[in-house]
């Protein structure tokens, strides 16, 4: 979309504003509770769309956003992951990463030490350059005191947006 304006320079030139558009954007979340193993890196199942404004969100299979043709550019993404040993005091840490093109590129590590909760909500914000094809992907690594299974809450708890960046 353009906005022509009339008669504002001095030799009544027509001006054109192109109006800049930061799609794709996309928000979805874990639905459910996934279970993974403890001290296994497992990809997140994203597979709750709240918006997806160039389906460039795969939902159903691979659960990644891939850049569409002609969105080439810097995204802004957000992650957060509620993670849930479901026994008390059984944490010993959590990892989240952001995978590009299937290579770990950013991550978030809460170590707990001694002070091991029950759950934690991680959170991982980055900016990065994107090609035509990339393809972004969230996995989640949790290590617990006694190797038992791990949740990720779902719902409002675990969700990831992502948009291109106009600028």
């Amino acid at each position: 979309m353009a906005l022509t304006l009339h008669g504002t320079v001095s030799d009544n030139t027509d001006l054109q504003i192109a109006s800049n558009n930061n799609t794709p954007i996309f928000a979805v979340e874990l639905s459910g509770t996934q279970t993974i193993s403890d001290a296994t890196i497992t990809k997140i199942a994203y597979d709750t769309e709240e918006v997806d404004t160039d389906d460039a969100f795969d939902s159903s299979t691979n659960y990644r956003f891939t850049v569409p043709t002609g969105k080439a550019g810097k995204y802004k993404f957000d992650v957060f992951v509620r993670v849930d040993s479901n026994t008390s005091n059984d944490l010993r840490s959590a990892l989240i990463y952001l995978y590009k093109n299937g290579v770990n590129s950013k991550v978030a590590n809460n170590n707990y030490s001694t002070n091991d909760p029950r759950a934690d909500t991680l959170n991982l914000s980055c900016i990065l350059d994107l090609s035509v094809g990339d393809y972004i992907e969230i996995y989640a690594n949790v290590n617990s005191i006694d190797n038992g299974t791990i949740s990720l809450n779902g719902g409002v708890y675990t969700q990831f947006c992502g948009h291109r960046l106009i600028g």
